[in-house]
Order: structure tokens, then sequence, then C-alpha cells
């Protein structure tokens, strides 16, 4: 299949109610090939506001699909790579760090250190986020740092959260986050921040200490109760 077939193909349906009817052919027609004119199609479909956000979130997921997906990695990497430098709004790039993020692009890591303490909001969430999917001990250190310093106590709390994801592979790093996170707890009185750290010690040491997440990310329970158990159990610690 040729670059205008696809097209073709594509166009058929898209801003018609038959898009999602045949949006698997459609995958698997638009993955078959992983060069220039297929990959720059694939970016257009994936902010074509002729489609839904729903679609078009689909349609980004394409890139680091495993199924029917016969492109090479490295290639989409390094073509994703090229989008991050080029666009300019950090909302775009954001969208880039995590789309390779979830690659596994071999130089995400790299680029999410880069960018870790950008002044937008958006680059600095998208930062840490896929530095707990594809970080080990070593990178906890800017996590750490994020969570004592970011000016916003969301992303503080996604600093722990990080830490976190990257214990569930790397369950040699409970000591360390352990450390940074009674350095960080004691200090801390923004209930977001103090959540995502009390999580995290509550996940590592299978402990029950006060603060329910649900599946769905929805936190309960009162948290300056939490913190002192939190902290009564890390000095046991």
């Amino acid at each position: 299949m040729n670059i205008e077939e696809l097209k073709a193909k594509y166009e058929k349906y898209i801003g018609t109610d038959e898009f999602m009817d045949h949006i698997f052919e459609l995958k698997k027609d638009l993955l078959s090939s992983d060069s220039n004119d297929f990959l720059e199609y694939h970016y257009l479909l994936m902010n074509n506001k002729n489609l839904d956000s729903g679609e078009r979130d689909l349609i980004k997921s394409f890139f680091y699909s495993e199924v029917v997906n016969e492109r090479d990695k490295t290639k989409v990497g390094e073509f994703l790579l090229k989008k991050f430098e080029q666009e300019k709004t950090p909302q775009k790039q954001a969208e880039l760090i995590k789309i390779l993020g979830h690659l596994r692009y071999s130089k995400v890591k790299k680029l999410a250190i880069q960018e870790i303490k950008s002044p937008e909001y958006e680059l600095r969430f998208a930062c840490i986020m896929v530095l707990g999917w594809v970080g080990t001990a070593k990178d906890l250190v800017y996590l750490n740092e994020r969570m004592l310093n970011d000016p916003e106590g969301t992303l503080r709390q996604c600093g722990a959260a990080a830490m976190r994801q990257i214990w569930f592979r790397h369950k040699s790093t409970k000591l360390k986050i352990t450390q940074y996170i009674n350095g960080a707890i004691r200090h801390e009185t923004n209930p977001y921040a103090l959540s995502g750290m009390i999580i995290t010690i509550q996940d590592l040491y299978g402990k029950k200490l006060g603060i329910k997440e649900s599946h769905y990310g929805d936190i309960s329970g009162d948290v300056n109760k939490a913190k002192e158990k939190c902290i009564k159990e890390l000095d046991k610690n």
C-alpha cells in the first residue's frame, strides 16, 4: 500500500459515524510501514480536528501499539524526537514526551531529565510521569528534587508517585525512596503532595496509614492524621 492509498482509506471515514467501525482495519494499514510518509500522515491524523478527541487519542496510541505493528521503534522514536524539537507549544512537547515514554524510546529518559525543570507545568508533569515509567534507582534524585522544590503541590505529589512506579520495577530502591520521603514529608503541608508521599510509603511497607486511592486515582482520608501516622512509621524504619 502506498501513501495515497492509505490517505484515501482514512479520508473515506474521517468525520463520519463509521470511522470507529473500521478503526482496526485502518490501524493495520497505518502501521504497515515506518516510511517517513506514513509517519508524517500518522502525526497529521493525531492532530486532525475533524476527528474527536477520543479518536485522536486512539490514533496517538497507535504510535506505541504492540498489535499488528511492523514498525522499527527506533525509527519511530527518532521521528517523534524531531517533532518534539520542532513543536513550539509546551502542550505538544509534553504530549510527545509521553508518547516517547510509552514507546520506551532509548533517548526519552535523557529528554525527560533535560526538561523536568521547565517553567511549563505540562512539560514538568510529563517528564515526572515518564521518569516513573522508565527510570531506575539513579533517577530518583531528579524526582526527589521535584518532590522537594516544585512550586505545584500536584507535581510534588507526582514526584512521590513516580518514585513508587520505579519501586514497582526495582524493589532495591525501597530504602532510598524512604529516605527521600522522610526528608520531604515533615515540612510538607500541601494535601496533594502529602497524599502522594503517604500512599507511596503505604505501598512500600504494606501499611494502612489512613489514605485510600481508588482504581480511578481518587484520594480519600484525613491527610493530616495520615501524615502523623506516616512519620511514626518512618521513625521506625
